[in-house]
């Protein structure tokens, strides 16, 4: 595995042997190595006498064999200087962490502004505009305001509208959009209530998909210049991968929890552009009050301890920042 991220080279039992000093024969280690391309962890090009990782390979590789090593007490300084160098700035933080991991990886990184993990109601206000009609504006656990005008199948009165949203408010509030009943058994304001119901669920599930910021990136130029993505159809599918639209769908921000670390490798990615690629993912800040996604993306030949080291540094760099910034991160 090592020998292999390290040259980009299919690699043989006989370089093995003769690099690692194994005291086994060429023969055994090539048996060896067959018995694990029959597992599925090997592959072997068909223009190549040696073999390297398959995904499953750099799945196993990952949970069950690499040894994370943390910063060095150096490195760590000198990137912890580089923010306290910084203008206190939330936007600078965020740009600065993309570059420093970029370079410390030589890769792709991206970092996202923090947001709510969970979006959830706070308050509904309903404000009569005509006879039949009225704007509905739903107020989130972020503080962020959301309007929609609702035209309702019948006349309501202001009186009346102001009692069902101070219903809503005591039934629903500090609900996810999923905790939202999706259908009303007795609408007694005929149909008025369910609509209502409907579009502030509609809305909180908006704002969710809202959470997941475009990330900043630094980097691409150190992701393209892997010899992965030498060849023109490889280097277009790196360059759709890394457009904002679909970077922001791809990242499984909701699979990583407040001070963990997500590796996803090659088909694990739903997405197309990412099927020969992998993320590490950290999130910074935490599950319940504001975070964000740092991280890094490659292709699957990635040293991925290194990586992993570094984005969990970076993202506890980034919580402590955001701790001092907001006050106490809940």
């Amino acid at each position: 595995m090592d020998d292999y991220v390290d040259s980009a080279t299919p690699v043989g039992s006989a370089s093995l042997v003769q690099r690692h000093g194994l005291g086994l024969s060429s023969a055994t280690v090539r048996n060896e190595m067959a018995a694990l391309e029959g597992q599925g962890m090997l592959t072997h090009p068909h223009t190549s006498a040696g073999r390297i990782p398959s995904n499953p390979g750099y799945r196993y590789y990952v949970s069950s064999l690499m040894e994370e090593q943390a910063l060095t007490r150096d490195e760590q300084m000198t990137i912890l200087h580089q923010f306290r160098q910084s203008a206190r700035d939330l936007e600078n933080w965020i740009g600065l962490a993309a570059s420093v991991l970029a370079n410390a990886v030589g890769n792709m990184a991206l970092v996202t502004e923090p947001r709510l993990k969970q979006v959830r109601l706070k308050q509904v206000q309903l404000v009569e505009l005509a006879e039949t009609s009225a704007l509905l504006v739903v107020v989130t656990n972020d503080a962020a305001v959301h309007q929609r005008t609702l035209e309702f199948p019948v006349a309501v009165t202001q009186e009346r509208l102001s009692r069902l949203a101070n219903r809503l408010n005591e039934q629903f509030g500090g609900k996810l959009a999923s905790e939202l009943p999706s259908e009303l058994a007795d609408d007694a304001l005929g149909g008025v209530e369910g609509l209502v119901i409907a579009t502030v669920a509609d809305e909180l599930l908006k704002a969710q998909r809202a959470a997941v910021e475009t990330p900043v990136t630094e980097g691409v130029r150190q992701m393209l210049r892997q010899p992965e993505f030498e060849g023109a159809d490889s280097m277009l599918d790196a360059l759709e991968a890394v457009e904002e639209r679909k970077l922001r769908s791809a990242i499984p921000a909701d699979d990583v929890a407040a001070g963990s670390v997500a590796v996803v490798i090659g088909d694990e990615n739903k997405e197309g552009p990412y099927t020969n690629m992998s993320f590490v993912l950290g999130r910074y800040g935490s599950d319940v009050g504001a975070g964000g996604i740092v991280g890094v993306l490659g292709p699957t030949r990635m040293g991925y301890s290194d990586a992993v080291s570094h984005v969990r540094y970076v993202s506890d760099v980034l919580t402590e920042l955001l701790r001092e910034f907001y006050g106490e991160v809940e």
